[in-house]
């Protein structure tokens, strides 16, 4: 057994554990991972975060996105090493998780976190939820709300850096390293006045094919209306590219997106998961 990084260059070799989507995801610049290589070369467990804060003034967490493992040594392994190696190279003040699994959250437990269960900041519906809401059947949006793959680079990056600049990255710890073509452009939506980009909605088509929304954004006097502007383009651009049983994830982690899903679809829940941290 034998315990490596992962990172882009060799997370395919972990696919079988990781998924397309994480796979993908290792290419981003504060995602983390540590891996278990078996004697007949085959991955028998992994465990990947994502750093929180790690440019900010304020103190590095850790995420811990994924934590899977094929045997009890496995898993072991990996959690010791992260512990007493990576925990302090990255500067670590606390650790957290989220999963639906309670064996994992006991055997995070047996690792010193906390295990406690909630509902999910995290909601799943279908593109098909969406069809019928009001909003979507009779808004239409003006011709200043457009697809960002009207945008060139440089009106992209100028609108990133003032969201970073407003203080919003969606829920992106990397947002500002990401390119535009990271982003699905088609659906993703802006707003344009005077030439200048108000308003943005990124959502995100991972490899799997899940849409993920990922910065709701706007500014000015008439942010509302844009915002609710630019849901509509960009829901209706989904439903012409896209199967109705598209999953779509929301996290409702920002306050933008936990009022929209209120709002829109408030019979919608997450699922009951289990959450614990460990201060390092």
């Amino acid at each position: 057994m034998e315990i490596e990084e992962i990172s882009s260059d060799n997370a395919e070799d972990f696919l079988s554990i990781l998924g397309p989507d994480i796979v993908d995801d290792m290419k981003r610049v504060f995602y983390r991972g540590l891996g278990v290589m078996g004697d007949s070369s085959e991955p028998e467990g992994v465990l990947i975060y994502e750093l929180v804060d790690a440019e900010s003034d304020k103190d590095t967490k850790s995420h811990v996105v994924m934590a899977k493992y094929n045997s009890p040594e496995a898993g072991k392994a990996v959690q010791k090493l992260y512990k007493e190696d990576y925990v302090y190279e990255e500067n670590i003040i606390e650790s957290f998780y989220e999963s639906e699994d309670e064996k994992l959250a006991d055997d995070f437990a047996t690792e010193g976190f906390s295990k406690d269960k909630k509902e999910s900041d995290v909601v799943k519906i279908s593109l098909k939820d969406t069809a019928g809401l009001d909003l979507v059947k009779k808004g239409n949006p003006p011709s200043y709300v457009k697809s960002i793959i009207e945008l060139s680079v440089a009106q992209y990056r100028t609108a990133i850096k003032a969201c970073l600049f407003k203080g919003h990255k969606g829920v992106l710890e990397d947002l500002a390293y990401l390119p535009m073509t990271w982003f699905e452009r088609e659906v993703s939506a802006c707003s344009i006045t005077d030439g200048n980009v108000d308003g943005l909605f990124l959502v995100r088509a991972t490899p799997s094919g899940v849409l993920i929304p990922v910065l709701f954004f706007a500014t000015g006097p008439d942010s509302v209306k844009r915002l609710a502007y630019m849901l509509i383009y960009s829901i209706k651009k989904a439903l012409e590219k896209y199967p109705p049983e598209t999953e779509v994830i929301i996290s409702r982690t920002k306050k933008a997106s936990k009022e929209m899903i209120k709002k829109l679809l408030p019979e919608v829940k997450g699922d009951e998961v289990f959450f614990g941290s460990r201060k390092e």
